[in-house]
């Protein structure tokens, strides 16, 4: 007796696992600093950065004088991926680590740096009267 198989009942080609990793050029950030600035020399001009990490976040913030232009000594740092490329063995390594993916078992809706006072604030408006009473003045005042 021979059984046909049907088309639903064939099993799919599985692919070829390979990692897909991906790197982005940027800065790499020492975490003990905290704080630092600096002067970058751009031929005639010199521009002054600061850099603050921001509390309680893996953030910081940088800021930089404008007024000077350093494109012509600096090549842009553009945020364009570039695809990690492995050896066999790298590879190999790589795949048997990896984990799969998925959602957290549960929700963690609370941090102990968060102050739940501050939550829910922008729903009431309320109007300020000492606000209200220097707009009155000034307008009475002027007219």
């Amino acid at each position: 007796m021979k059984i046909l198989s049907s088309p639903a009942h064939r099993q799919k080609k599985v692919e070829l696992m390979q990692p897909c990793n991906t790197e982005y050029p940027g800065f790499m950030y020492d975490t003990s600093i905290r704080e630092t600035n600096s002067i970058i020399k751009c031929g005639r001009c010199q521009k002054m950065f600061v850099l603050q990490q921001v509390p309680n976040s893996n953030l910081v913030m940088l800021v930089v004088q404008a007024d000077c232009d350093c494109s012509r000594q600096y090549a842009p740092i553009t945020l364009a991926p570039r695809e990690v490329k492995y050896n066999a063995t790298v590879k190999c390594n790589r795949m048997k680590s990896q984990k799969i993916r998925r959602r957290p078992e549960s929700c963690h809706a609370y941090h102990p740096h968060e102050n739940a006072k501050d939550c829910g604030g922008a729903c009431g408006i309320a109007v300020s009267l000492t606000l209200y009473f220097i707009c009155l003045a000034t307008s009475l005042a002027l007219h």
